[in-house]
């Protein structure tokens, strides 16, 4: 992977990071207010933990030289 494309993936993942912990934050918290928001919540949480493991198995795939 290109230096610049490397930067953008590293980037990509540290903000899907960042979502997937204010969900989990979210719900930890105590600000649910319904069963929906709650479902909707774990969605997205399970969401970003497939998302980051998709990039992360490419990456592992095509390592930096």
């Amino acid at each position: 992977l290109e230096k610049s494309m490397l930067e953008f993936t590293e980037n990509l993942l540290h903000e899907i990071k960042g979502l997937k912990q204010d969900a989990q934050n979210t719900i930890l918290g105590g600000r649910v207010t319904s069963m929906e928001q709650y479902r909707h919540l774990m969605g997205r949480v399970e969401g970003y933990v497939f998302v980051e493991s998709v990039i992360q198995h490419l990456l592992k795939q095509n390592p930096i030289d």
